[in-house]
């Protein structure tokens, strides 16, 4: 296998965003990255800090989600949960 795409995570981010709107402070396990740079771009998308990353678009507004992370033998897993409004 080429470069391309490997230890590549797929993920369904619109379901998962929807999901949490539906389950209001309830977490969720987004995905584990073998990367934990790749998870801290995932965690940083998912606040809403990163108008470049292609998760936001799903995830807002800004503040809107929480996220945490979890160090597994499989690299670093992403948590998050819909909190409502922007955090002040």
């Amino acid at each position: 296998m080429g470069r391309r795409g490997r230890g590549r995570v797929l993920t369904r981010h619109a379901d998962k965003a929807q999901w949490m709107r539906d389950h209001r402070f309830a977490w969720l396990e987004i995905a584990t990255y073998p990367a934990a740079y790749s998870a801290a771009t995932a965690t940083h998308g998912i606040r809403g800090g990163a108008p470049s990353n292609k998760i936001a678009r799903y995830y807002g507004p800004a503040g809107a989600f929480e996220t945490r992370t979890e160090t597994t033998d499989q690299g670093t897993t992403v948590h998050a949960r819909y909190i409502g409004g922007p955090v002040t």
